[in-house]
């Protein structure tokens, strides 16, 4: 079940909610722990014994890693066999995939975000940050959460667990995630699902068949088609959270008004970077100092364990994986780039005495051009199914296969689908924030609460449209 399908949105959702708030508040817990199976059940039953082990598994887990009495050696080793446990389960699909191919065994729905929250939950407990949690059913509700299940975002077990038995109604917390929902539907079914008739035409050419126009044009789709599909959802997960009064973690904050590629990634996916910083980047470049290994050092190993990570994550068959750690190692060299860059520019000025200047405006300009056009190449890499058709493509957007200027089908695409196009780019800047602020200051909120309302109403009434005339498109990173 999906959250833009018609059983979601007119059946299961209306009953959810109205269950939920009519259950007495004891229970309300156990009834959002239902649904969440009930969800799970709806798009990957055959499989759901492997969410209960996963459950119940960490759940002992964390009554051992929590219990007191026990040595530190001890807990240690219960730890180690719990995140073991969670990385078998997780990467062994991922070799599965790679043996059998990926055409013949799927994942799981929601291994890969479940995983996350099992492995912060037994780390945060190893790390005294919470006690162990003694309800099943509290534990059952983090891992299964159905807003959460399928792409995330990525919640930690201690910023979890301060709503799980201390959150009550809040009207402007409901009717916030209301308007978040909508603009989560807004922008996966009219922005990001428009875009998707010209990728899958661009991309299905052979190389020397797409012009130079059509191969930048899909790039430049495929950006913006990522970008709202991914936000989207992540929109609409976070407004089911608030409905039922939960705060989930912020997953994007504007990525395209990026200066660095470093900054790129921390707008970007936020609660995967959060959690590989955490549990990941943050371990390993603490053992590096605990060993005298030297700072930039430390740094580049950290952080090419953390994208070897995040690319072995992504992986999905033998073909796919190769894809995936490149896609890794792209972003990662970009990164210790930038970092050495300003190391070198900042051992500069302290050799020379001088003070940082601020950037001047051509600068600024230079450097949001720059990661721009890194992201483009780096996602046009994303949507590739093998080395070989990433080469390709690059090709055919440079002309370097022989390629035409411009062709039929880069016209045709162009007219159908400008409107998503320019509304894509111009608001994945944050002019709307942008403009909210300069009518506050202008003291004229009672007219931006009229344009709000309408506009929401409009999103809504234009999203339904697109829902009930559109074949169901399933999210980009539902996959992994």
């Amino acid at each position: 079940m999906s959250f833009v399908s018609l059983e979601f949105i007119f059946i299961f959702l209306p009953l959810c909610v109205a269950g939920y708030y009519l259950c007495p508040g004891k229970y309300r817990n156990v009834f959002l722990l239902a649904a969440s199976l009930v969800f799970y059940a709806a798009g990957d039953i055959g499989r759901m014994h492997i969410l209960i082990i996963s459950i119940i598994a960490n759940y002992v887990f964390g009554l051992l890693i929590g219990r007191e009495g026990m040595s530190k050696k001890v807990k240690l080793v219960v730890l180690i066999l719990a995140i073991g446990f969670n990385v078998v389960c997780l990467f062994g699909y991922k070799y599965l995939m790679i043996l059998y191919g990926a055409s013949n065994i799927t994942m799981p729905l929601g291994l890969s975000y479940f995983t996350f929250r099992t492995v912060s939950y037994c780390l945060d407990v190893y790390w005294g940050m919470l006690p162990a949690n003694k309800s099943v059913t509290d534990v059952a509700l983090y891992v299964s959460f159905f807003p959460q299940i399928s792409m995330g975002p990525i919640s930690r077990y201690k910023d979890f667990y301060k709503d799980i038995n201390e959150r009550g109604f809040a009207p402007d917390s409901f009717f916030a995630g209301i308007k978040r929902i909508i603009r989560g539907l807004f922008r996966k079914l009219v922005i990001a699902d428009a875009l998707l008739p010209a990728l899958s035409t661009c991309f299905g050419m052979e190389a020397s068949e797409r012009s130079v126009l059509f191969a930048w044009m899909g790039a430049i789709d495929y950006v913006i088609q990522l970008y709202y599909d991914f936000a989207g959802y992540s929109d609409i997960a976070i407004g089911l959270g608030q409905v039922f009064g939960f705060s989930l973690p912020e997953n994007f904050n504007y990525p395209y008004a990026s200066s660095s590629i470093t900054e790129y990634w921390s707008r970007w996916h936020i609660t995967l970077g959060a959690w590989t910083r955490d549990y990941i980047y943050t371990p390993i470049f603490r053992a590096c100092q605990d060993k005298k290994i030297a700072r930039l050092a430390g740094y580049m190993l950290s952080s090419f364990a953390v994208w070897l990570f995040i690319g072995l994550w992504h992986g999905l068959g033998k073909d796919n994986m190769a894809v995936y750690i490149l896609h890794g190692m792209y972003y990662f060299i970009l990164i210790a780039g930038e970092r050495m860059l300003a190391d070198y520019k900042k051992a500069r000025r302290k050799k020379l005495g001088l003070k940082k200047k601020p950037q001047s405006a051509a600068s600024i300009a230079m450097w949001h051009i720059y990661v721009i056009f890194a992201v483009i190449l780096g996602q046009v890499l994303f949507n590739c199914d093998s080395i070989s058709q990433y080469g390709g493509y690059i090709l055919s957007m440079f002309g370097g296969a022989g390629n035409a200027i411009c062709q039929t089908e880069a016209l045709f695409y162009l007219r159908q689908d400008v409107l998503p196009m320019i509304a894509g780019i111009i608001f994945s800047f944050p002019v709307v924030p942008y403009l909210v602020k300069a009518i506050k200051v202008s003291g004229r909120e009672r007219i931006m609460q009229v344009l709000s309302l309408a506009a929401y109403v409009v999103m809504l009434i234009v999203s339904f449209a697109f829902l009930f005339t559109n074949t169901y498109k399933s999210f980009v990173y539902f996959k992994f």
